[in-house]
């Protein structure tokens, strides 16, 4: 009894130690974050402004729409009866029941966040449980079509053959990441009801949309955080690769537009599989309740990262790209005043539903 008691004591005493950690760094990066809003507030607010501009010229217009139709696939039952027949490819790929493979498959399409955001919901409707919940929302994580052949294939390095490589190479590597980590945390599938297929309620798609815009407003605030510190770390740096790749690893579409014409293209892969730490908190915003080991998660992006960037220099043994792609010409990035109002538009109908949606929430509460 003794020697338990001590055994307890000394694990309690590291508890504490850890907890005393946790606070001493809580407090260092407190005392930071102010210093670099009193000592670089002009870069500050430039990077917010930048964030601020892309979220309404690219970021909301394209996923908005796109997070609000899985949010509806997801709550009205679709998912379950779509993916049903393939139940035997998931479980001998993924390790988890049919429902994930859609999770997977809206997270190939809709991109980053799209993945955790539907784990999250099907872990809330209690059609998954928590650890398939949280294999998913690991392996879920990638760069959607229009992302990769419309804005890095386009309009950053102006060649959609690149464009189209990346794209190739990041569904490749999700599909590998996601059979290692089916491999590596096995869990039992959890059983979907067969039941018939859901009546969508009469609220169903105002819900949907609640849903998306409230998602939709946390990753514009990430987005927003990180330009605003790869602003003071532009700033701070007189190192210009450095600083590339600090802005890649923060947030990868500011990333992207800086390394697009100096670097090749397989390191341009490794980030985008990687996602950039905007991408990550966008995901830590969007899973909401659910409890995700962070330290995990972290390590199998690098993985992911790692093999896109292999599976794309492979691809390009087998089908080059020019060469004067990766030219030292900076190529300014220009947005049409037409996506400019219609994402305007997008955030403000965003930015309202996520009001009213707090409205309903204080008033059920009181």
């Amino acid at each position: 009894m003794r020697k338990l008691a001590y055994i307890l004591s000394v694990n309690e005493m590291k508890w504490q130690r850890l907890f005393d950690l946790r606070k001493i760094i809580t407090l260092i990066t407190a005392i930071t974050g102010l210093y670099i809003c009193l000592r670089y507030s002009s870069e500050c607010a430039e990077g917010i402004r930048k964030g601020l501009l892309f979220c309404v010229e690219a970021l909301v217009p394209s996923l908005f729409m796109f997070m609000a139709l899985s949010s509806y696939i997801v709550k009205s039952g679709f998912a379950e009866r779509l993916t049903k027949p393939f139940s035997r490819l998931s479980q001998a790929l993924f390790g988890m029941s049919p429902v994930g493979l859609s999770v997977i498959l809206l997270s190939m399409i809709g991109g980053y966040p799209v993945g955790a955001r539907c784990a999250a919901m099907l872990y809330e409707q209690k059609k998954i449980g928590r650890r398939e919940a949280e294999k998913l929302v690991m392996i879920a994580v990638c760069a959607g079509p229009g992302f990769l052949m419309s804005y890095v294939g386009n309009a950053l390095l102006g060649n959609g053959k690149a464009g189209r490589l990346l794209l190739y190479a990041e569904l490749i590597g999700v599909i590998l990441t996601g059979i290692i980590i089916g491999k590596l945390m096995r869990i039992e599938p959890s059983q979907v009801r067969r039941t018939a297929l859901e009546k969508p309620a009469q609220n169903l798609l105002v819900t949907s949309v609640t849903d998306a815009s409230r998602a939709t407003f946390h990753m514009c605030a990430m987005v927003v955080l990180c330009a605003a510190m790869i602003e003071v770390i532009a700033a701070v740096s007189t190192n210009e690769t450095l600083t590339d790749i600090l802005s890649a690893a923060l947030e990868i579409t500011t990333g992207c537009q800086r390394m697009c014409t100096k670097y090749p293209l397989y390191l341009i892969a490794f980030f985008i599989g990687f996602g950039g730490i905007s991408v990550h908190l966008q995901i830590y915003a969007g899973v909401g309740d659910l409890p995700i080991q962070k330290g995990l998660f972290f390590l199998y992006r690098i993985l992911q990262g790692i093999i896109t960037a292999a599976i794309t220099y492979i691809l390009l043994m087998i089908f080059p790209v020019e060469q004067s792609v990766f030219s030292t010409v900076d190529v300014p990035l220009t947005m049409s005043r037409s996506a400019t109002l219609f994402g305007s538009g997008a955030l403000i109908l965003s930015s309202l539903c996520f009001l009213g949606s707090v409205r309903q929430i204080r008033k059920k509460s009181e």
